[in-house]
């Protein structure tokens, strides 16, 4: 279940951006490799009396990253489906679909845009107590945030028929298209150093 509104919510953002294919996983795993050394380097200085309570120590840290990544992929995982209708929507009268301004306008003015923005209310609402989740989620909030505003400046765009205003919003939109792959990067990161499988 999680594997399909995961992939859902990538296919949203990758479908509205016009991409045409998923992010290839060459992120390297060394962040697990740098928390592995340590450890190691600690047994040959100390004694064997003193590693034991730290073996523990790692092994929980890496548990308690896994429980609160699981969470929080649970939490994002809630929202999938929301994104993935209002994402919908924007398509609907944009690109091959576009039919007039005033479709699109009344589109984005009465559903896209009121709906985006309770989704990035509820998205904020998302607060995980691990620093590292914390500053990853931060960048999700960023791109929501982006988008949700070029929506609006696509909104006055189309009321004032001002195409510097429409290019304004569209370097939004690819702005937001940005943060959200460094965010699948980082979810992919996390994935790899927890275990935690994203299907």
């Amino acid at each position: 279940m999680r594997k399909l509104l995961l992939f859902i919510l990538v296919a949203s953002f990758m479908f509205l951006f016009g991409c045409s294919a998923f992010l290839p996983k060459e992120e390297p795993t060394t962040p697990v490799t740098s928390e592995q050394q340590p450890p190691k380097a600690e047994e040959t200085k100390d004694t064997p009396n003193v590693t034991k309570p730290t073996e523990p120590a790692i092994s929980n840290s890496n548990e308690d990253l896994a429980d609160a990544f699981s969470n929080y992929l649970d939490d994002i995982v809630v929202l999938a489906p929301e994104e993935e209708r209002l994402i919908g929507l924007y398509d609907s009268v944009t690109g091959v679909n576009y039919v007039d301004d005033e479709t699109m306008y009344y589109t984005l003015v009465d559903e896209v845009l009121p709906g985006y923005r309770q989704f990035v209310i509820d998205l904020e609402a998302i607060m995980p107590k691990n620093q590292e989740i914390r500053d990853l989620h931060e960048t999700y909030i960023d791109a929501a945030n982006i988008q949700y505003n070029a929506f609006a400046i696509m909104i006055a765009a189309l009321e004032e028929q001002d195409s510097n205003k429409m290019t304004e919003a569209n370097q939004g939109l690819d702005e937001a298209r940005q943060l959200i792959r460094d965010w699948l990067y980082g979810v992919e990161d996390l994935s790899s150093k927890t275990g935690v499988s994203l299907e």
